[in-house]
């Protein structure tokens, strides 16, 4: 993890607090009659606050300077280097003898 992503995140009250949000309302919901069972709303809110902790964590990444991309479909979140090809490699030069 690259040192301004890291430092984005161990800093980042929103994204904690969020997140021990939905794993607590996830672990109490599970001891919560009926034993076992975890109602299928109580999943979707778990699922939104784990979301709207990765979007605060892209946001403040943004904010830091990194480059980031966030896609719907099959939900993909990138963050930092977009890119990892150079635009104009330097060519290789063969070394074969002649």
């Amino acid at each position: 993890m690259g040192k301004i992503l890291k430092h984005s995140v161990l800093e980042n009250v929103p994204f904690w607090i969020l997140a021990g949000i939905a794993m607590a309302t996830g672990i109490t919901a599970f001891f919560i009659p009926p034993m076992a069972e975890i109602h299928p709303s109580v999943l979707r809110f778990i699922s939104w606050a784990f979301a709207f902790a990765a979007l605060w964590t892209v946001f403040v990444a943004m904010v830091r300077g990194l480059d980031a991309r966030v896609q719907h479909g099959k939900t993909s979140l990138t963050v930092g280097s977009l890119d990892p090809q150079p635009q104009n490699p330097e060519p290789i030069e063969d070394e074969t003898e002649e």
